[in-house]
């Protein structure tokens, strides 16, 4: 037998075991890790894909015949589940009457008139719903919801006089005689502002629309013929059976200017083509399927005259601009296919391409602590292994020949064992993912076997790295240093300094947890790529270089280790106390290698249950900010009284308003589970002038009862700019009024300032003492979209635009100044605060059903709470979370095992010695249960303090990293802890302290006169 195979026979079983377990944990935990990426993904995508009601919308620019065929064409592509339509016509009709609007017989001129028809009533914003279901028995009724749009001096009046009305009719002039173009039953008037329309088609298809300045939109369920009837009288036709039975031809009209819209949204069926697990693919199938339902549609359309047979695919969320092709009347026009799950996809496709380094980067702290494991097992083998390395150095055995030996063990064992733990730490948890399945596909996929590949190498390589230690004291030990009591290559391990490695990581730790938490970032002074891909790096490397600076700086010199541990170890080393400390001093390397490995543990394994609290609290009190209570209800205000009597000043219409809004009042508060309601009305200035907003009417919300909404509404001080925001709300029940942001900006106002807001009957100006600035007012109708990764970037720009430029005032309904204005009262806002016990959907029903009037739109904190939506920072570290509590504690177990080991090994004699000298059995157990014990506790305090700084940090980070601008940003960031994080840490307390007290034990298993021998 070669003198190869005898070395390795004898040097290789430990080393092949050893550096297998090493290998194979890491291989493991990688896998794990990178599976349990993948799944958070797959989550995340399936929570975003259930925000978007509609998978792809498809635009037709030229006008809306087709609307049957195309949706009959689209829903025969295989892939598709349903198709509804969407239509917005938009004509501004010339003037000399040959077109007359007419509401109950009496005309009505508008610059233009729209039409907003859907086959879906969901597509339309909820004024139109709440209005059809006025029938008895709950049943639908046929009829439209006439909206106003436009500034108060041009809608107003009408808006008043039009309350009540029963039917809406459109008549042509023709040959000397009017003719009836349609007619339909009005369920209510309302107005509606053009940023809350484009908000709710933005909820709805992921885009905006070109919605008139000044006009009517007659909003209704799809009806054909008046659809068909309208469009022909904008492109100058009346149809034959508008002409009547006699007539041979159409006749004709001056064309209108005319801005049709024609939207056929459509479902995919998701659960066929799209897996979270293979998102590449996914995206494959569903741009494959959008260009198939392109085909589809230009496939019924005259396209040969354009020569253009390729339907184009535009992945942005508004039908583009005018291409010069569109087509004459009469033909279908040309097609664009948008798709807001194809956004969703690509976007989160380049996310998955780049999860196996993410698997690496969350991995770190991991493989930190594997790297410990492996150096403490290679030297725990360098000790038990010295004395027979040299017997074989006095036999001849060259140092070359065993190293060779212990490098073909390790390597052998490390590639064995990581095959072993990748085959293990994937199949597992994709087992436990997919509900007992095993999908193999999903592990075969080309990009994962080779990541597969470069974990199994990352595991060899770091085997072979720690190990290097262990195989130069193999070829370099000489005979004499194997047989003395204390190794010098060990005792050199003891001087361990805080060097310029260590002073780096912990600048850097530092830099990463304050900058999470005080949003500081070099990035931000800088438009360097190479800046930014550094700091996105340091936010998964800040941890473990924190921990570790901190720990290398404790343990770097025997008095600050004495220092630091003295606390710990004398009470619980009692008369060994003082000694134990000692003899911790000697060799401070052991207590860095414990105290690291702990403070990694803890930190990784409790900062995502901290993470997750903390996000979640601020989105629900951002919710609630938002909405100010459980729920929130929106009243038509002429509904509540007589139209002639909401004319005038203020308060008169707030006098005839009051009973009404007490009725209301009483009903909801008669609801099971209602504790208060308050109320808001809101009215429009008509000669308030602000950019932007021109004097269209600025909002003025006044509060019914100042008292009882800033005890019923959630508000934080932080809402208020320049002051608390109750006491800005105090000023403002003491006769002031407070702004927002914009207004304030343009009319540069701060408190005591007077602000013009208009003027009374006689034309006398009036003022009011400006109380500060709100940067939302808690309560006002929402103005959010659901937070959702399919925006594409002008939409996020747009909404945001919205956001910042929201303008109105606040002001007190018993203000005697405010009482004098002149304007108009659209709505009535009701604010209901509940003791949370109910469900939302059948509450809901019961608000609805207990209003004596029906509301205009029903808003709960739920929905509002689901449309912030969930973060992919969160998503992964809550799914690592269990990979770090399960694998991080295993591997922190054999770790501090193999550690606890290596001292037992050197210490062995002192134990011994302690014995013979008389120290009890109690005795002896408090020592080494306080050498244990102590740079543990030491490792858990910095470990759980670094995960309070990490998870509040990072929880504050992720809010500043949101694309749309919410009120949740204006909040601060709550640090909040779990009943998790307690459990977690107990468990870990437990743990230790069963750890030192079990290898206590072990101390007895010889006698001192044996271990003396032995030793």
């Amino acid at each position: 037998m070669s003198i190869s195979r005898r070395l390795l026979r004898i040097l290789g079983p430990r080393a092949f075991i050893t550096f297998g377990l090493v290998t194979f944990l890491v291989s493991a935990l990688l896998a794990t890790v990178n599976l349990t990426s993948r799944y958070a993904l797959k989550v995340y995508v399936e929570d975003q894909l259930s925000r978007i009601p509609w998978d792809l919308a498809i635009y037709q620019q030229g006008g809306i015949n087709g609307r049957d065929e195309v949706p009959a064409a689209v829903a025969r592509v295989h892939g598709i589940t349903r198709v509804e339509s969407l239509v917005f016509l938009r004509a501004r009709f010339p003037e000399g009457g040959e077109v007359q609007t007419e509401v109950d017989g009496k005309p009505l001129t508008a610059p233009w008139m729209s039409l907003l028809a859907a086959s879906d009533t969901s597509i339309l914003p909820p004024q139109l719903s709440f209005a059809l279901e006025r029938g008895a028995g709950g049943e639908q009724q046929k009829g439209a919801v006439l909206a106003l749009v436009g500034p108060e001096r041009a809608m107003g009046g009408a808006f008043l006089a039009l309350q009540g009305s029963q039917e809406f009719s459109v008549r042509v002039q023709s040959e000397g005689q009017s003719r009836l173009l349609f007619r339909t039953p009005l369920r209510g008037v309302i107005r509606l502002d053009r940023d809350e329309l484009n908000r709710w088609l933005m909820d709805q298809t992921g885009s905006v629309s070109y919605v008139p300045y000044i006009g009517i939109i007659l909003l209704m369920p799809h009806e054909p013929d008046i659809i068909e009837r309208f469009d022909a009288v904008a492109t100058g036709i009346i149809p034959l059976e508008v002409m009547g039975g006699g007539a041979v031809d159409r006749g004709h009209l001056q064309l209108a200017e005319y801005e049709p819209e024609m939207v056929y949204v459509g479902r995919l069926r998701r659960e066929e083509l799209i897996s979270g697990w293979d998102i590449g693919g996914s995206l494959e199938r569903v741009a494959a399927l959008n260009h198939a339902v392109g085909d589809a549609a230009l496939g019924i359309t005259e396209q040969a005259a354009f020569n253009d047979a390729t339907p184009r695919i535009v992945l942005v969320h508004d039908p583009g601009e005018p291409t010069g092709k569109e087509k004459a009347p009469g033909s279908f026009g040309q097609f664009v296919v948008d798709s807001t799950t194809q956004v969703l996809l690509g976007r989160m496709e380049h996310i998955a391409r780049l999860v196996g380094i993410l698997s690496l980067l969350v991995a770190l702290p991991l493989l930190w602590m594997a790297w410990v494991l492996g150096a403490n097992l290679a030297g725990l083998l360098m000790l038990n292994e010295r004395r027979r390395l040299g017997l074989m150095r006095l036999r001849g055995i060259s140092g070359r020949a065993m190293g060779r030996a212990l490098l073909i063990a390790i390597v052998s064992g490390g590639a064995l064992g990581g095959a072993l733990g990748l085959a293990i730490g994937s199949a597992l948890p994709l087992y436990i993912y997919e509900g007992g399945r095993l999908p193999l596909d999903v592990l075969t996929q080309p990009s994962q076997l080779l990541l597969f590949g470069g974990f199994l190498a990352i595991s060899i390589l770091l085997a072979l790295v720690v190990s290097r230690r262990l195989v130069a004291y193999a070829m370099n030990i000489s005979p004499l240093e194997a047989s003395v009591r204390v190794s010098t290559s060990e005792a050199s391990q003891a001087s361990l300094s805080f060097g310029v490695l260590q002073a780096v990581s912990l600048v850097l730790g530092c830099y990463v947890l304050f900058g999470w938490t005080f949003d500081f970032t070099l990035s931000g002074f800088t438009d360097s790529a190479v800046v930014r891909v550094i700091d996105r790096g340091l936010d998964f490397l800040g941890l473990p270089l924190f921990l570790y600076g901190v720990a290398t700086l404790i343990a770097s010199k025997r008095a600050r280790i004495q220092r630091a541990m003295t606390p710990i170890v004398v009470p619980i080393g009692g008369r060994l106390g003082r000694f134990a400390i000692r003899h911790i001093s000697v060799k401070p390397h052991r207590a860095m290698a414990f105290l690291l490995i702990v403070a990694l543990m803890t930190g990784v394994s409790l900062y995502p249950t901290i993470t997750s609290p903390s996000f979640a609290d601020k989105a629900v009190r951002g919710a609630r900010v938002q909405l100010g209570t459980d729920w929130q209800l929106l009243y038509n205000a002429p509904d509540l009284a007589d139209v002639n009597r909401l004319r005038g000043d203020a308060a008169s219409q707030l006098r005839a308003l009051q009973p009404e809004v007490d009725r209301l009042t009483a009903a909801l508060n008669n609801v099971e589970g209602v504790r208060s309601v308050t109320y808001l009305v809101e009215t429009l200035l008509p000669s308030f002038y602000l950019p932007g907003h021109g004097l269209k009417g600025v909002p003025l919300y006044l509060l019914g009862s100042n008292d009882a909404y800033v005890q019923s509404v959630y508000h934080e001080p932080q809402v208020g700019v320049d002051a608390d925001f109750a006491h800005i709300m105090g000023r403002v029940s003491q006769g002031a009024t407070a702004s927002s942001p914009p207004v304030s900006d343009f009319w540069r106002l701060s408190a005591g300032t007077d602000v013009l807001l208009g003027m009374d009957s006689e034309r006398r100006a009036l003022s009011v003492p400006a109380a500060g600035t709100v940067a939302f007012l808690p309560g006002i109708p929402p103005r959010s979209v659901t937070d959702r990764q399919g925006y594409v970037q002008a939409r996020v720009d747009y909404l945001n635009h919205l956001f910042s430029s929201n303008a109105y005032l606040v002001g007190g309904a018993a203000n005697p100044e405010i009482g004098r204005l002149e304007l108009l009262i659209p709505r009535i806002i009701m604010l209901v605060s509940t003791d949370g016990q109910q469900d939302a959907d059948a509450f809901g029903e019961a608000l609805a059903r207990a209003s004596p009037y029906p509301p205009l739109e029903i808003h709960n904190l739920e929905d509002e709470v689901g449309k912030v939506g969930t973060d992919m920072f969160i998503a992964l570290a809550l799914a690592n979370m269990r990979i770090y509590l399960v694998g991080g504690l295993l591997l922190a177990l054999i770790a501090i095992l193999a550690i606890a080991m290596a001292n037992h090994a050197e210490d062995r004699r002192t134990l011994a010695l302690l014995r013979i000298r008389g120290a009890s059995p109690r005795h002896l157990w408090r020592f080494v249960v306080a050498t244990l014990l102590s740079p543990a506790l030491l490792g858990l305090i910095i470990g759980a303090l670094a995960a309070v700084l990490a998870g509040f940090g990072l929880a504050n980070y992720v809010w500043k990293l949101r694309e749309i601008r919410t009120v949740v940003q204006l909040l601060p960031t709550h640090l909040v802890a779990s009943p998790l994080t307690g459990s977690v840490l107990l468990l870990l307390i437990v743990l230790l302290i069963g750890v030192a007290s079990a290898f206590s034990w072990y101390v007895y298993r010889r006698t001192a006169h044996e271990i003396v021998r032995r030793a």
